[in-house]
C-alpha cells in the first residue's frame, strides 16, 4: 500500500524529467531520518512561458503523510557583482495526512529564496526559502500551511550539487497543528542532467 504511490509518483517524476532537452534539467533528493523530499526541476518554458524555475516535488515521511507539490519561482542569477540574490514565487500544495481524520491538504502558498552564493573553484552558497499558505488559500482540510528550509550547498563536482539543511514543514487542520518535518536535519544532492 506505502510503495505504490512511492512508485508512481517516482516515475511520473523520471518521465517529466525526459520532457523537455532545450535547458538542463534538475533531479533532487533530500532525505532526513524521518523523512524523503524528491524535486524535478526545469525552466518554465516546460509550461510555455520561460524564464523561471519550474518545480514539481513529492514528499512523504514515516508517518506515511503524503504531499505533492508545484512551484514556479523568478529568481535573478548571482555573480561577482551581486552574490546575494533574492527569488519571489507561487507553490501549490496537494496531499493527505495520515492522522485520525486522514485530512486532505490543498492549498496555494506565496514565497521566495534568499541565497548568498560564495564563488570559487567549487562554488558554495547559503540560503533560505520559505513559502506560507494562509487560510484563505487553504482548502479541503488544511487550515494553513509553513514551509520554511535554510541550507548550505556546495558544487561538488560540475552538474553535482550536495547540501544540507533543516526544514520546518506544518500544516495546521481542524483538529491542530500537524509537523510534516518538525526541524530535522536533512541532506542531499541535486544532478543536473
Amino acid at each position: 500500500l506505502f510503495m505504490k504511490p512511492l512508485f508512481i509518483a517516482c516515475l511520473c517524476l523520471i518521465s517529466l524529467a525526459s520532457v523537455t532537452h532545450a535547458r538542463a534539467n534538475d533531479f533532487e533528493v533530500a532525505l532526513s531520518k524521518e523523512t524523503a523530499q524528491f524535486t524535478f526541476r526545469s525552466d518554465s518554458s516546460l509550461i510555455g512561458w520561460g524564464g523561471s524555475d519550474l518545480a514539481f516535488g513529492l514528499f512523504y515521511n514515516n508517518d506515511s503523510d503524503f504531499i505533492a507539490d508545484a512551484s514556479i519561482i523568478q529568481m535573478r542569477q548571482a555573480s561577482q557583482e551581486t552574490p546575494l540574490t533574492f527569488g519571489v514565487g507561487v507553490k501549490a500544495y496537494l496531499g493527505q495526512l495520515d492522522n485520525s481524520d486522514d485530512d486532505d491538504v490543498a492549498a496555494f502558498a506565496v514565497g521566495g529564496e534568499v541565497r548568498y552564493t560564495i564563488p570559487g573553484t567549487m562554488p558554495m552558497a547559503v540560503y533560505g526559502r520559505g513559502f506560507y499558505a494562509p487560510e484563505i488559500t487553504s482548502f479541503a482540510d488544511s487550515e494553513e500551511i509553513t514551509d520554511f528550509t535554510v541550507g548550505f550547498q556546495v558544487e561538488a563536482m560540475p552538474q553535482t550539487v550536495a547540501f544540507v539543511g533543516i526544514r520546518h514543514y506544518e500544516v495546521e487542520v481542524d483538529n491542530g497543528d500537524h509537523k510534516l518535518d518538525n526541524n530535522n536535519l536533512h541532506v542531499g544532492v541535486r544532478l543536473t542532467f
